[in-house]
């Protein structure tokens, strides 16, 4: 089994080129530019857009990457805060006080989950160990398609920090820990099923699977981390770049000869 690596100088110069080709410097780099860029930091091969659980893979080895965008906290009296300068904040647990519940961390978007019954009125204990039970299934048809042994996630976190003249981005990553459905505590909650574990005497939401006939999210299976906890880890801050000059003219003129190229190499192939 070989582990997994993230080359940072090459992350590093794939998000200044993606900030360099944004239209507006106030948007963030979109999920799939990340997730593809990710792939290449990690030397994976690049296998998103379908069904399976891996969007790359390398040797043994399948990941599943998911992108977090954080808003940064600006505030008036004091400095602001962001996931790089205040982790725990961000990326840790957080309490709902009324009811004493916690979530565990940050909410990730495994995949639609669908059941083979009625989601809605099933026993909430069903619905939670069969929507474990799916989620792993796919996890082992993925590997049987790209013949890997191995899974991974890689989580990454990004956007503008609290005083928005740099953008951060922090990449967590481990081989993916199956969930025990028989050591959660599941509960039916608004448009879900929703499952807790005990921490200190508290109750911490670590995953979520929502309704079928739910107005969002219809099926969607989460859980929550608590990155502050993972085994592997990297930070990038960088300036903002300028951007890419837009020069009408130069397009234009190499538009008009690409065209010209591509009509030579049509009329070649139909002599």
């Amino acid at each position: 089994m070989t582990n997994i690596t993230c080359n940072t100088s090459h992350l590093e110069a794939r998000i200044f080129h993606g900030l360099k080709s944004l239209s507006n410097l106030e948007d963030t780099l979109p999920p799939r530019y990340l997730e593809y860029a990710i792939c290449q930091s990690f030397g994976l091969k690049h296998v998103g857009d379908g069904n399976f659980y891996a969007d790359g893979y390398i040797n043994n080895n399948q990941a599943s990457i998911k992108t977090r965008m954080f808003n940064p906290d600006i505030l008036k009296t004091q400095a602001g805060r962001d996931f790089q300068t205040h982790p725990t904040k961000f990326l840790g647990p957080h309490q709902n006080v009324k009811q004493n519940k916690w979530t565990a961390g940050v909410e990730i978007v495994q995949r639609r989950q669908a059941l083979n019954f009625d989601d809605v009125v099933a026993d909430a204990t069903l619905v939670g160990i069969e929507t474990l039970k799916g989620f792993q299934s796919n996890i082992e048809e993925s590997h049987k398609k790209y013949n890997t042994d191995t899974t991974y996630e890689i989580i990454s976190t990004h956007g503008y920090n609290h005083n928005q003249q740099c953008y951060i981005m922090n990449v967590y990553w481990q081989q993916y820990q199956l969930l025990d459905p028989t050591a959660i505590i599941w509960v039916r909650e608004g448009y879900g099923v929703s499952g807790y574990t005990k921490v200190c005497n508290n109750m911490h939401k670590i995953v979520e699977r929502v309704n079928g006939n739910a107005k969002r999210e219809g099926t969607c299976f989460k859980e929550y981390k608590d990155l502050t906890k993972y085994t592997n880890s990297v930070s990038i801050k960088l300036p903002i770049p300028e951007q890419w000059e837009f020069d009408q003219a130069k397009i234009l003129t190499e538009i008009k000869h690409l065209k010209g190229t591509t009509d030579d190499n049509s009329l070649h192939i139909t002599k």
